[in-house]
C-alpha cells in the first residue's frame, strides 16, 4: 500500500452522524423562525427562514452524497456474496479458493474506487462543515433503503412544482429525516 491512505470507516461514520445532527439543528432553527413568523406576525423573518431552508437542503445533499457511496459499497458486497455463492466449508478445495480470489479481484478494484471517492467526499465535507460540526454530538439515523430507480422517467405532472416565494406565506420547515 505504501503512502496510499485508506478510508477511516470510523471517521466516516462519525462525520456522517455529526452532519445528521447539524441538519437536525438547522431544521429546529427553521421551525423556531417559522413559529415566530406565524405567532408574532413577523413576515420580515421570511427571508431568514428561506435562507436557512436553502442551507438545510445543501446539508441534506451532502448527507445523501455520503449515503449514495454507502449504497454502492452495499451493492458491491452483495455482488461479491452472490459471486461466491453458498460456501461448503467442509469441502473447501484449492480450486474453489482460486476461483473465489479471481472473482474478487475486479470487485476489489471497484471497492478501492468507491473508497477513494468516499475519502474525497469526507475531506470535502470536513473542509466545508468541519467548524460547524466539530463540537456536535453524533446523531444516529438509520440510512433509508436505496430509492428504487425505474427505467422510465416519472411523468412531469406528478412532481409538484416549488411554490413561488411570493405565493408561500412561510416556507415549511425542512424535515430532519431523509
Amino acid at each position: 500500500m505504501g503512502d496510499h491512505e485508506l478510508l477511516d470507516i470510523e471517521e466516516w461514520g462519525l462525520v456522517l452522524n455529526k452532519m445528521l445532527k447539524f441538519h437536525y439543528n438547522v431544521s429546529e432553527e427553521i421551525k423556531a423562525v417559522v413559529q415566530a413568523i406565524r405567532q408574532e406576525m413577523k413576515p420580515e423573518l421570511i427571508p431568514l427562514a428561506e435562507d436557512k431552508a436553502a442551507f438545510g437542503k445543501i446539508i441534506k445533499t451532502a448527507i445523501r452524497d455520503m449515503w449514495c457511496l454507502e449504497y454502492e459499497v452495499d451493492e458491491l458486497q452483495s455482488k461479491f456474496a452472490d459471486s461466491i455463492g453458498k460456501m461448503d466449508l467442509e469441502n473447501l478445495d484449492v480450486d474453489f479458493i482460486e476461483d473465489m480470489m479471481l472473482k474478487s479481484k475486479p470487485l476489489q478494484s471497484v471497492l478501492n474506487d468507491i473508497r477513494n471517492r468516499q475519502k474525497a467526499k469526507l475531506e470535502d465535507i470536513k473542509k466545508t462543515y468541519g467548524d460547524a460540526i466539530k463540537d456536535l454530538e453524533p446523531m444516529k439515523v438509520s440510512r433509508p433503503p436505496k430509492p428504487v430507480q425505474s427505467a422510465a422517467p416519472a411523468p412531469a405532472p406528478e412532481t409538484p412544482a416549488e411554490p413561488a416565494s411570493a405565493a408561500a406565506p412561510a416556507p415549511a420547515p425542512v424535515a430532519a429525516t431523509a
